[in-house]
């Protein structure tokens, strides 16, 4: 009889004990298997920040109700282009891109979710993981559908002025977008975003943390722009390449009231402090108006009030196509302080097009239409449409050592004649395409 009682007990300490971390971590993989996609992109006529081409990657779900599902900016382009989306064990689905951002890696798709049961990720808004901390790495690596890898944050960056986790859970083709997922409770702390081999033995793994996300999907969700502000100043860089908040010097004293030297430290009544530039990025989205912000100068703390505005959507962006040459403005973050902000240039040139032929390049600066100088897209479009169904019309385009980074989308189709060093004759039939458009 008390042998079998001291069974039952020792059946009952085992069935109760505490799941072991490899158990925990096969259970957080197999709910990420639930919510986590593929993604399939094709890009027809790409903005400067893209390449022409089918491309893959992972995303994962964030709302199930909304259908919204997040992935990188790099897995789904700028540029208009066909998404798709599948579950696991599911055929491939239209996606639409809702939104995608021009500051961080982060793009938000949205799929049609009737009749389809899947659960949202449970997602670490309010901290960053320690370094040391265990993470899983779920998508598609090397075309390996729905595979999860293993490590630990090693270590935070911001050198490229974005924060970005630093782990050694493989980070590689096709599971960019992917959720990185904290193997203690399952939640995802970060999107998988790039993978720097320094050697073949030697990679270095980055993700995207939340928080910024998080806020992003916050102000969607409230019909508030998510949009990052335009910063118009400069930051001191410090002997570790990384971004201090420290104001080197301003474009626009007006919207950003600066002095050299002055320390950024908080944002907003209530004060929401800051400890790096990608965090300030993050409190002034969804801001409009006068902002105070709190900074160190000299040796006391001032408020200084700033106007920011936002960067034009990604989404709504437009440009000009003529015979295969994508034609829009330049975005510069500092264009203030230019003397030619907002040029025209060529984007891209398709291959094979007559646009190609005539020898057209990416960044040629657009001088002039029909003799007359064109600085915004608007104008040139008004042009355009103006003008006699094909109908001759001459352009004149710079050398593209002149020209800088760009964006823009509408589209014109257009019958390219000749072009001589300097000059080219067209002949336009305009058909418009807009940025959202697949």
């Amino acid at each position: 009889m008390w042998r079998r009682s001291l069974l039952a007990l020792a059946l009952l300490a085992l069935s109760n004990r505490p799941a072991s971390s490899e158990e925990r971590a096969q259970t957080i993989f197999r709910n990420a298997r639930d919510y986590t996609v593929r993604i399939r992109t094709q890009i027809v006529t790409p903005f400067i920040e893209d390449e022409r081409g089918s491309f893959e990657g992972a995303g994962f779900l964030v709302d199930a109700a909304r259908g919204w599902v997040v992935t990188n900016a790099h897995v789904v382009g700028q540029s208009p282009s066909t998404v798709q989306v599948a579950f696991a064990d599911e055929d491939m689905r239209p996606a639409r891109k809702l939104y995608v951002d021009s500051f961080t890696d982060v793009a938000i798709l949205q799929v049609a979710m009737e009749g389809h049961r899947h659960r949202a990720a449970a997602v670490q808004c309010d901290r960053l993981p320690s370094i040391g901390e265990a993470v899983g790495v779920f998508g598609h690596p090397q075309g390996y559908s729905f595979t999860g890898t293993r490590g630990i944050i090693s270590g935070k960056t911001d050198r490229e002025i974005v924060d970005l986790l630093q782990t050694d859970a493989t980070v590689d083709h096709g599971n960019s977008g992917g959720p990185m997922i904290a193997l203690t409770d399952g939640r995802v702390v970060g999107i998988a975003s790039a993978g720097y081999e320094l050697r073949k033995e030697d990679k270095v793994n980055f993700a995207t943390p939340m928080k910024d996300v998080c806020r992003i999907l916050e102000l969607l969700r409230n019909g508030v722009p998510a949009e990052p502000p335009v910063l118009e100043f400069g930051l001191v860089i410090d002997d570790k390449g990384s971004h201090t908040l420290e104001v080197g010097t301003t474009s626009d004293a007006e919207r950003w009231p600066f002095l050299p030297g002055d320390k950024i430290l908080s944002v907003g009544r209530p004060a929401e402090p800051v400890r790096t530039p990608h965090e300030l990025v993050t409190v002034l989205r969804g801001r409009s108006g006068v902002v105070p912000i709190r900074v160190r100068r000299g040796g006391s703390e001032v408020e200084i009030q700033a106007r920011p505005r936002l960067r034009p959507s990604v989404i709504a962006r437009r440009a000009v196509v003529l015979d295969g040459a994508l034609i829009a403005p330049l975005m510069v973050e500092d264009s203030t302080a230019l003397r030619e902000p907002a040029q025209l240039v060529v984007h891209s040139v398709e291959s094979g097009s007559a646009a190609e032929s005539m020898q057209l390049e990416s960044l040629d600066v657009i001088e002039s239409v029909d003799g007359r100088h064109y600085g915004d897209l608007d104008s040139l479009i008004q042009h355009l449409e103006t003008r006699a169904k094909g109908a001759p019309s001459a352009w004149s385009l710079a050398d593209s050592a002149r020209a800088g980074l760009g964006g823009s989308i509408i589209t014109w189709r257009s019958c390219l004649a000749t072009r001589s060093r300097r000059s080219a004759q067209t002949r336009s039939c305009p058909r418009p395409i807009r940025a959202s458009d697949p």
